[in-house]
């Protein structure tokens, strides 16, 4: 237990470590003078805000479970998040048209991430929801630091590619009994409790549209 504190508290310390090493570089960026020089096009954009929906799309938890915004060849699990098939009413066509472009987006972003960063194209099921949170967090930020120190420079999207052992940590907890695992298991291909998930995602979509 405190083996496990102690890792906890040293990735939140990197992670605030990265979050001020950010935000001091925004600011002398900002108090600095700038030269005239060929500029990409350059978009604000609200990346706290951004992360936030990226990692509540990727792992949003509902139920006992989170999810994966899939397509349709995916099987109809509560783990699996798909938009409505042939929808017919108007609340069904609004959440398809959502999910498919929120699932887009989470594809987009994470293709991108896991194009500079090794560490998210490895297995990652050993991981805690929390490390897991943490490592897309420290992602997000270190990314974002290299595009806003990239952007005056005429590059087009020069990616480094390092090879990498980097893989998931490995627990010493007990694993779970065979019992927990089946029971586990069945849970996550209960279609009904899909069908329920889906439904409420669909009245939740509607209210706040």
């Amino acid at each position: 237990m405190s083996s496990s504190s102690s890792s906890d508290g040293m990735e939140g310390d990197m992670i605030g470590a990265f979050q001020a090493e950010y935000e001091e570089a925004m600011l002398n960026l900002e108090a600095e003078p700038r030269r005239p020089r060929r500029r990409r096009e350059f978009i604000r954009r609200d990346r706290l805000g951004a992360h936030d929906r990226l990692y509540e799309d990727y792992f949003a938890a509902e139920y006992n479970y989170g999810y994966y915004l899939a397509d349709g060849i995916y099987p109809s699990w509560p783990v699996f998040m798909k938009g409505v098939t042939l929808p017919q009413s108007e609340k069904h066509r609004l959440f398809t048209a959502a999910q498919s472009a929120w699932r887009k987006d989470v594809e987009c972003a994470f293709g991108v991430l896991k194009a500079r960063f090794n560490i998210l194209a490895v297995p990652g099921r050993s991981y805690s929801r929390r490390t897991l949170g943490l490592i897309m967090r420290a992602c997000v930020i270190l990314h974002n630091m290299i595009i806003d120190d990239e952007r005056d420079t005429n590059l087009e999207n020069i990616y480094e590619t390092v090879d990498s052992n980097v893989g998931p940590a490995i627990h010493n907890n007990a694993p779970p009994s065979l019992a927990a695992r089946i029971q586990m298991d069945n849970e996550m291909r209960d279609s009904p409790m899909y069908t329920q998930l889906q439904h409420d995602l669909i009245e939740h979509v509607w209210a706040n549209a």
